[in-house]
């Protein structure tokens, strides 16, 4: 076998191989988080939980699809270069059940979106542009079956359905992150611990928004620039599986929010005792000491959103402060009064 020789198996087997592992990898956090999810949120509503159940079918049929593939092209075709185009059936199947892993994903987030800002011409794109993503994967999982080898695949049509259907992908995850940062960077409050919640809420949707969308885009570039090996088809594989992890991980967290939350906001009502002594942290924290009828005011509304937070969700992921108790990041008449008053 010469060099070049392996160099082609390198990056077509090699490539689709390596692939699969971090792929199953993937797969057992998804796993272990949808044992948390079912674990510590049973009361939560029956929409994220058929949501979770469908995500979590979907990645499992993936995994198995890519595995199929990986064994007929490395096993069943072993000592056959001759088979080295010929593109498994499994394969562009899984290309589909990518894609609507993704569609499910992003319509999760663009609700969240719509529930942020309380502007639903915010999400509606989104969602377009989700189904437009599912629409080009439908058809180049068309193509695939159909033509059946790589060499045709990536003449001008359909590569540039493809192409275009990861595109899109990437363009959706990187609007979805970028305002949803931007909306609730504006609602900071002037309390500590609505600041201190917002906070953990950007940091978390950054972590879950830019690493899918940087895989994402590695992978269309490796498409664009190397559509003679299979490394952007390697990258693909994974892709399902951080959409999985990425609604997951967006559903887990409320817990560990609320705990830290509402620990934060007991410190905080703690630094008003009778004598009226403030340690000095906590003026740096929550500023200059005002009256007694200030002081009262400041326990009742940290108390408020208090009680708000450890309320059970019915609808919540990152933005789990949107749909009750804040004012900044739901907008409800009621709520604004007891901010403003």
């Amino acid at each position: 076998m010469v060099a070049g020789d392996v160099a082609t198996v390198a990056t077509v087997y090699g490539a689709i191989f390596l692939g699969t592992c971090i792929g199953c990898g993937l797969t057992g956090i998804v796993f272990v988080q949808t044992v948390l999810y079912f674990k510590f949120y049973p009361s939560d509503c029956t929409q994220n939980k058929i949501l979770v159940l469908i995500v979590w079918g979907l990645d499992m049929m993936h995994t198995i699809l890519i595995i199929v593939s990986v064994w007929e092209c490395v096993i069943v075709n072993f000592n056959k270069p001759e088979m080295m185009d010929v593109i498994p059936r499994s394969l562009g199947l899984s290309v589909a059940i990518t894609a609507a892993v993704t569609f499910l994903v992003h319509c999760f987030f663009a609700n969240r979106v719509r529930k942020l800002t309380k502007k639903w011409y915010f999400a509606a794109p989104l969602v377009f542009l989700a189904f437009l993503r599912l629409l080009a994967a439908c058809v180049s999982t068309t193509e695939i079956l159909r033509l059946r080898h790589y060499s045709l695949f990536i003449k001008p049509f359909p590569s540039w359905v493809f192409t275009t259907g990861v595109t899109l992908s990437a363009s959706v995850e990187f609007i979805i992150t970028v305002v949803m940062v931007t909306f609730l960077g504006r609602s900071r409050t002037g309390f500590a611990t609505m600041n201190h919640i917002i906070n953990s809420l950007i940091l978390y949707t950054l972590e879950t928004g830019s690493f899918t969308c940087a895989v994402t885009i590695a992978s269309l570039i490796c498409w664009m620039v190397m559509r003679h090996n299979l490394i952007f088809l390697g990258m693909h594989f994974a892709i399902s599986k951080l959409y999985a992890n990425s609604l997951l991980a967006t559903l887990n967290t409320r817990k560990r929010l609320r705990s830290d939350h509402t620990f934060s906001s007991q410190r905080e009502a703690d630094v008003y005792p009778a004598s009226m002594n403030i340690h000095k942290s906590s003026q740096r924290i929550l500023g200059p000491f005002s009256p007694n009828k200030n002081a009262h005011l400041n326990v009742n509304v940290e108390t408020t959103v208090v009680s708000v937070i450890d309320e059970p969700c019915d609808d919540y992921d990152m933005v789990d402060i949107e749909s009750k108790g804040c004012d900044t990041a739901c907008g409800t008449e009621k709520d604004s009064k007891e901010f403003l008053h």
